[in-house]
């Protein structure tokens, strides 16, 4: 199988720095990352069951100029740290339910464990919620972006991911293993929760994101989620297909056709019955 164009890769992410195995470019690539490609789960509701090898993922991410779910973005990421020389491990995370106040039962999001001058780091290029846009250690120390406070405790032989914001309390976005997780575990999670021919309710759910240069922007169905610089966070209904166009441009800003696909499938899930956002573990990160 051919490798994919990783120059190409690059332009598509707008990085033209330095490419040593370094902390300081695994930072700057981070950042390059999550500005340029959005979270989206566009293709379950579309009746498409994704493809999440490398080089079906680079089609669609790059050629394609489509953004993705963790199991396609933060896949196709590992691959480029790995041909730049990054000792990278893929990891399955179970992401905390606030409404069930409990973790998933099964670990379906992906993230990356990168190992780096003597230290192990936390990365993740492809969440929907709020969570450190540059590499967390796991040891505990706090990293603070844009008014927001994140860390990696360690919890037995688990860790727990965390956020804090402006009510000064410390909130889990999931907890994970350094048990390596690859392509046999999260196939089993595409056809969980995103074969069409299985009726998961993530094939009834519009769910986006993109980090934005306040926070960042998250939509689940109608339910709007804003993380805004200084620590805040704030939740309403889009009820107006003005509203939403505005969203789409917020979170596809870049991909005129991601912008028209999300209202496309927003105009076919509303019907008569407009879909709540999922509240148990079949909510797909």
């Amino acid at each position: 199988m051919p490798q994919p164009d990783w120059h190409g890769y690059l332009a598509r992410i707008g990085y033209e720095g330095p490419l040593d195995p370094t902390l300081e470019v695994l930072r700057a690539l981070c950042r390059a990352h999550v500005r340029s490609v959005p979270f989206e789960l566009l293709d379950g509701p579309d009746g498409i069951k994704p493809e999440i090898d490398t080089q079906s993922v680079f089609e669609k991410v790059v050629v394609r100029r489509q953004g993705g779910s963790c199991m396609e973005v933060n896949n196709l990421f590992a691959a480029l740290l790995t041909s730049l020389g990054y000792d990278v491990t893929t990891l399955a995370a179970r992401p905390w339910l606030p409404q069930d106040r409990a973790y998933t039962e099964t670990g379906d999001h992906m993230v990356l464990l990168v190992r780096l001058a003597g230290a192990e780091w936390l990365v993740d290029v492809a969440y929907s919620q709020l969570t450190a846009v540059e590499p967390l250690e796991l040891d505990g120390t706090v990293r603070t972006e844009r008014g927001w406070e994140f860390r990696v405790l360690r919890d037995g032989e688990a860790f727990v991911a965390q956020r804090k914001g402006l009510s000064g309390r410390w909130a889990p976005i999931h907890c994970f293993t350094r048990d390596p997780k690859g392509a046999e575990h999260f196939g089993e999670i595409v056809e969980l929760y995103l074969n069409p021919a299985n009726d998961s309710p993530i094939l009834h759910t519009l769910m986006c994101s993109r980090v934005t240069p306040d926070g960042k922007v998250t939509l689940v169905n109608d339910l709007l989620i804003e993380a805004s610089e200084g620590g805040a966070e704030r939740s309403s209904r889009v009820e107006t297909a003005h509203a939403f166009h505005q969203v789409m441009e917020t979170v596809f800003a870049g991909h005129p056709q991601l912008a028209e696909r999300g209202t496309r499938i927003r105009q076919r899930l509303m019907g008569d019955h407009p879909p709540a956002a999922p509240t148990t573990e079949e909510t797909i990160v």
